[in-house]
């Protein structure tokens, strides 16, 4: 699916206990950014750049990952959910149909075990991921 301005997923949002990255974010977007904590960067820095290109989205490396990698241990202890919607169309009453939306949030784990094939035939979008601020912070690097 192309979006007709793709900077417009190409954000980093914080709160409380979240860091949310959007889904066009590159690894060097991330590393020029001042609003990424920077034990993250450190860690991309450090262990992420050894399995994969800087340039790349981090999308397409999570789409690509394998569970033997280190990077892939690694988005487990920062609690990576990844955030991905589908539409489902609805038959109502007198034979109208209707669309909607589903959100869903899930753990590196299930999006590697079940939702990875349906993104990568296009019947399913990510929508933006995010890491714990506390495993971030409880993280040795």
């Amino acid at each position: 699916m192309q979006t007709p301005n793709s900077n417009d997923f190409k954000y980093v949002i914080q709160d409380t206990n979240c860091v949310y990255f959007g889904r066009e974010l590159t690894y060097a977007e991330m590393m020029e950014q001042d609003d990424i904590p920077f034990k993250f960067k450190a860690v991309i820095s450090a262990h992420i750049a050894r399995d994969t290109d800087l340039d790349r989205k981090m999308t397409d490396h999570l789409m690509r990952i394998s569970d033997q990698e280190f990077s892939y241990r690694i988005f487990e202890q920062l609690k990576l959910t990844v955030r991905v919607c589908y539409k489902v169309t609805r038959r109502g009453f007198g034979g109208r149909t209707t669309d909607r939306w589903i959100h869903k949030s899930c753990s590196l784990k299930q999006f590697c075990g079940e939702y990875r094939s349906q993104v990568a035939s296009a019947d399913m979008m990510i929508e933006d991921l995010s890491i714990s601020k506390l495993s971030l912070m409880m993280l040795n690097i």
